[in-house]
């Protein structure tokens, strides 16, 4: 999912950000000293922002506004390794993170350099900054860059590593990665691994950040009530479809999922209202959406429970009552070489269909190790799947969801390796009972006719 981070930056002074020609270290600095004191460096120092408690978690914070009139001078600081509680004072939703940054400042040039990463307990937003400057000997008048961390990044903790896939330098943060942060102490070494160029470049995180992050990854992941699921076999065709039947069909059940931070995809589990999607698409503070369904009709959706094992979440929608539930897929795992067809909103292109067939049913091993569980099944397809496709249904030629779009790993070195998650193996999580020992269902579980 495509998320946005502009209105956070401009409602918060981050320095301007650039691109890596060389590996990062900081320097430690005596800011007292009259070479240091009146530099960036030490005045960031000294950070703005009210001191709180959060209440739902108990965690000591400093609480920001991220909503500030657009005409205002004030742009407080960020307080780095410090849990920040953004918060908008329009409607009360907020997020908490902790920023990091390591960086270099030439003394001799005044040229700066560095990276910048944001840490929720959903996901990772990094990128990197460069710029002129004047120092002691001479003057640099290097043009100001920034640039998104890229497609894949690495992390590095205790002997642990994690190779992480995302979209204008956002990732979703595995649990298993989480698992590790709050088994850390003041020992544990964490470095974050990135491409610039054609060398690698490693941005070490600090322990005050690793401090915090465990704090926060202690204290402020929700936990959730199952809900109650009652699936009913469902009626599908005897007959295989071809792609433009399955898509009426099932496009009148797939919705879009907006709100400001970004958009995902989403279907009807069930004729309550009740639609499921990506955990990674309903990440951050705010818990409501818009749910857009086919001819542009809106109804709003509130999210009621989250997997951040199996990376789905569910929301209720009043609005969307009665709508027609899609026919699940719940009692076969599907085969390769199978006919699929994706759904969903890529960039924001509602109702966009995309097919292929079905290239491997696997569990994750190797690079996917740090993507999902490995506990999870995923079905690998050459049917596009691309940002804002997350949370989509994938379904088979007689239109049954066979599992829920969540990734590809396309940058660049390979073509057309597109996952999603088994909705075998949703339900098995959710506990949802069906039908599966009566002698008119087909190998899904449904009725053929």
């Amino acid at each position: 999912m495509k998320k946005l981070l502009l209105p956070l930056l401009a409602a918060i002074a981050i320095p301007t950000v650039l691109s890596i020609p060389t590996a990062i270290k900081a320097v430690e600095v005596n800011c007292e000293s009259n070479v240091w004191k009146n530099k960036s460096r030490c005045k960031d120092k000294d950070t703005k922002g009210t001191n709180a408690v959060d209440q739902a978690t108990g965690l000591d914070v400093i609480e920001f506004v991220k909503d500030l009139d657009w005409k205002s001078t004030k742009r407080d600081k960020i307080p780095w390794s410090k849990i920040v509680k953004v918060k908008s004072a329009l409607d009360g939703n907020y997020e908490l993170a902790v920023f990091d940054r390591d960086y270099t400042d030439s003394f001799s040039t005044g040229s700066k350099e560095g990276a910048v990463t944001k840490w929720t307990t959903d996901q990772l937003r990094g990128y990197t900054y460069s710029s002129g400057g004047c120092g002691f000997w001479t003057c640099t008048y290097e043009r100001a860059s920034i640039n998104d961390f890229p497609g894949v990044v690495e992390l590095y903790i205790s002997e642990k590593s994690f190779r992480l896939y995302g979209d204008n330098g956002e990732y979703v943060l595995p649990q298993a990665f989480i698992d590790e942060v709050k088994k850390s102490n003041e020992s544990t070494e964490f470095n974050l691994k990135l491409k610039s160029g054609s060398r690698s470049v490693v941005v070490p995180v600090g322990s005050e950040t690793v401090a915090s992050l465990k704090r926060l990854f202690s204290k402020a992941i929700q936990s959730w009530d199952k809900p109650q699921i009652n699936l009913i076999a469902a009626k599908v065709s005897k007959q295989k479809l071809d792609t433009e039947e399955i898509a009426i069909k099932t496009l009148p059940s797939v919705v879009m999922l907006k709100n400001e931070r970004g958009l995902g995809s989403g279907f009807l589990l069930d004729n309550n209202g009740l639609v499921i999607t990506n955990r990674h698409v309903v990440s951050g503070g705010d818990k409501e959406f818009q749910l857009v369904g086919e001819g542009g009709i809106k109804a709003e959706g509130k999210v009621i429970y989250v997997d951040r094992k199996l990376d789905f979440a569910l929301l209720r929608s009043n609005g969307l009552k009665n709508t027609k539930p899609l026919p699940i897929c719940y009692a076969a795992y599907p085969t390769p070489g199978q006919s699929v067809v994706a759904l969903g909103s890529p960039e924001g292109l509602a109702g966009t269909v995309t097919r292929g067939i079905v290239s491997a049913v696997r569990y994750p091993t190797g690079d996917l190790e740090g993507v999902a569980p490995n506990y999870v099944t995923l079905i690998q397809t050459d049917a596009s799947i691309s940002p804002g496709n997350s949370g989509g249904p994938l379904v088979n030629n007689k239109g049954e969801v066979i599992g829920i779009n969540t990734f590809n790993i396309d940058y660049g070195r390979s073509q057309n390796l597109n996952f999603a998650v088994s909705m075998v193996d949703v339900l098995k999580a959710l506990e949802v009972k069906g039908d599966l020992y009566k002698s008119n269902l087909n190998k899904c579980g449904n009725i053929e006719e």
